[in-house]
């Protein structure tokens, strides 16, 4: 069983967020957007080993006004894997009170924990629920709860660096905790370590391993084809066999990494003992801290091998591609709730997920931590707009706005994307015959929304020549050097581009903008700038 969906109301952080979840799901999200406020509710509930979690008064959420919160609610929803599993699992039969059965075929357990705040008082329940929220009764339901927390415990991974060392220690087998113990703050130190040590942490590892985490099912993976290719086009998973992991002396970074991670995996269990065969989830927290991106991609290759559920918050833009497509959630605080975006609303073909995942998620795969995108059509846009944009007094990248040239990949995947993933987008594009076609392209897929927000047409056939009828004649003519009144301007503009190249006249143009100041950024410009930022700063 792994946890399907959270439901949280009027917890610390969070107003109202609904979640759904896969075996792995990467979070994405800016900070104070109730990233942390999840992961605490979930180790509240589930990751402290005991039951019930009693609420207190700063579990509560506080809104902007004086209204106090008198009441909260998180409910969790574990699936069974395959159908009809729990009726034939001894294991999973210690539930059954609780199992409901739901019309998709799959049996569910919605474990609900609330709580009621009556003058001084804090008064918390749980118990749990059918499909329809309704309260089952049950005269076992704490037991039934402390069940479940051990057949799905909480673990909540950190930097091991900035831990405590004096966690309690369970003893199994061996003392190959305390061996971890020491390999981990040799790390922390910097220490070379021994390759004997890092041979020893090895098998200490399999150990910790074999003993935690049973794997349901066959180890091995099936052949990538080619859409699972363009939906997860990044994989750091394929690092061989756990058994078949053996040092390779004193710099080997995957022996490192799995020392530092198995540590850490003990740390996050507090010193209680696990049931054998327990299905963990791991709440995996910016796992790019203090990682180098090499070390990085080894980390995740061995956290990925884990057969526990994983959820990770992450602002590694290589790591959010080592998720397939469907696995992502990007988290957008609203007035009235924290909503979760995820892929599914639109509707994509194969061509459509091949260039999504060449152009976004490997070549710009830190586009989908923006609020917004600006489409552009080619690389003098690219180098134009951010520096016409902070003269106009906006800095794109602290507001959220991102600039992404759309002329390889197309418009149409991007706009799907950024729709699917609660993304502003703005297209910006020439008054030519192509930029006419891209214009006609987004008015068809507008949904009753204002063009002026979405689309930005230049009243020009391409943006030198609007620039240069937009006073900056003067800068394209020193840069051809004619300077006579009977040249055509499009000779002038032609001229200035061959000598300059078009990058290097958007650096001239913005030189010369610089010197006469804000009123010399064309007025279309500068609208399209702020209704931009007006957008992006209503997320948040």
């Amino acid at each position: 069983m792994f946890l399907e969906h959270i439901q949280i109301r009027n917890f610390m952080g969070l107003n109202q967020l609904s979640l759904t979840l896969h075996q792995s799901t990467a979070l994405m999200g800016e900070n104070a957007w109730g990233k942390t406020s999840l992961f605490r509710a979930l180790w509240r509930l589930m990751g402290q080993g005991g039951c019930c979690y009693q609420f207190i008064d700063d579990d509560f959420y506080r809104p902007d006004s004086d209204e106090a919160i008198h009441d909260l609610q998180i409910v969790l929803t574990y699936r069974e894997h395959r159908p009809g599993i729990s009726e034939h699992s001894a294991r999973l039969a210690r539930l059954e009170p609780a199992w409901i059965k739901h019309k998709d075929g799959f049996h569910r357990v919605h474990y609900c924990a609330s709580a009621k705040r009556t003058g001084q008082n804090i008064i918390s329940h749980h118990g749990f629920t059918n499909a329809a929220g309704v309260e089952l009764e049950l005269d076992n339901a704490q037991q039934l709860v402390h069940q479940l927390i051990e057949m799905n415990p909480v673990f909540r991974l950190r930097d091991s660096r900035g831990t405590p060392q004096d966690l309690p220690i369970v003893n199994l087998n061996g003392d190959y905790e305390q061996l971890l113990t020491h390999l981990s703050e040799q790390l922390a130190q910097d220490d070379e370590l021994p390759q004997q040590d890092i041979k020893a942490g090895l098998d200490a590892v399999r150990q910790l391993l074999e003993h935690y985490f049973t794997p349901q099912g066959a180890t091995s993976r099936a052949p990538r084809r080619a859409r699972d290719i363009a939906i997860h086009p990044v994989t750091l998973s394929q690092l061989g066999k756990l058994n078949n992991w053996q040092p390779k002396g004193e710099e080997s970074n995957l022996s490192l990494a799995l020392s530092t991670v198995a540590h850490t995996i003990l740390q996050a269990r507090g010193g209680r003992p696990i049931e054998t065969g327990a299905r963990p989830l791991l709440l995996i927290e910016d796992p790019e801290s203090r990682l180098h991106p090499t070390m990085l991609a080894v980390t995740w290759g061995i956290l990925d091998r884990f057969p526990g559920q994983k959820l990770v918050t992450t602002n590694s833009g290589d790591l959010l591609s080592a998720f397939p497509l469907h696995h992502l959630r990007r988290l957008v605080r609203l007035s009235d709730q924290t909503k979760s975006f995820r892929i599914g609303n639109e509707k994509y073909n194969g061509e459509d997920m091949r260039r999504i995942a060449f152009h976004v998620r490997i070549n710009r795969p830190m586009s989908l931590f923006a609020r917004y995108w600006l489409l552009v059509e080619g690389e003098t846009e690219i180098w134009l707009l951010n520096e016409l944009a902070r003269i106009c007094g906006y800095i794109l990248p602290a507001e959220g706005i991102r600039i992404i040239e759309f002329a390889q990949c197309g418009y149409s995947p991007l706009i799907k994307v950024a729709r699917d993933f609660g993304i502003g987008w703005h297209l910006l594009t020439d008054g030519d015959e192509a930029g006419q076609k891209y214009a006609q392209g987004v008015r068809s897929l507008l949904r009753g929304e204002r063009e002026t927000n979405h689309l930005t047409v230049l009243p020009h056939i391409d943006i030198e020549r609007y620039l240069f009828d937009n006073g900056l004649e003067s800068v394209f003519r020193q840069e051809a050097q004619i300077f006579d009144k009977h040249t055509p301007a499009s000779r002038i503009i032609e001229r200035a581009l061959s000598r300059r190249t078009k990058p290097g006249m958007a650096l001239a143009v913005i030189e010369a903008i610089e010197l006469q100041g804000v009123k010399t950024v064309p007025k279309e410009l500068r609208r399209m700038f702020a209704r931009m930022v007006a957008n992006a700063r209503q997320q948040g």
